[in-house]
């Protein structure tokens, strides 16, 4: 039975989880698109979202998201997630000295898909609510 678009972005949630950058980037087509809007990081390609995912990883070493809801339509997949990181390295983009604490933030992505894998994803959260955390 075929994995539906829905279950094949969990698939990519649980790689993240995993902190698995090469799993992550084989979900998606090799000239993809990996936004992060509140960021304002677009990575082109296999090789630059490996490297994202890597820094993510670095920075944050208990980085995870836990899906609330994922649901396709046509070929796009819209998800709500909670993500919940400690800043513990430097990190592109973001200013500042890790603080060692832990973070908390809701956020959605939009996911287009080129027939069974990823064309781009973006990723939306707030960063005011990061920063309020972050001054604590």
């Amino acid at each position: 039975m075929k994995d539906t678009l829905d279950q094949r972005f969990l698939g990519m949630i649980q790689a993240w989880n995993d902190h698995d950058a090469a799993r992550i980037a084989s979900f998606f087509v090799d000239d993809c698109i990996y936004e992060d809007v509140a960021l304002d990081i677009v990575n082109r390609g296999k090789e630059q979202l490996i490297a994202f995912a890597e820094a993510t990883f670095a920075a944050f070493p208990d980085f995870s998201l836990a899906p609330k809801i994922a649901f396709a339509g046509g070929n796009t997949v819209g998800a709500e997630w909670d993500m919940t990181m400690t800043w513990k390295g430097p990190f592109p983009g973001m200013q500042g000295e890790p603080t060692g604490k832990t973070y908390k933030l809701r956020g959605a992505s939009v996911t287009h898909f080129r027939g069974e894998k990823m064309e781009r994803s973006t990723d939306y959260w707030n960063l005011e609510a990061f920063l309020k955390q972050l001054r604590g």
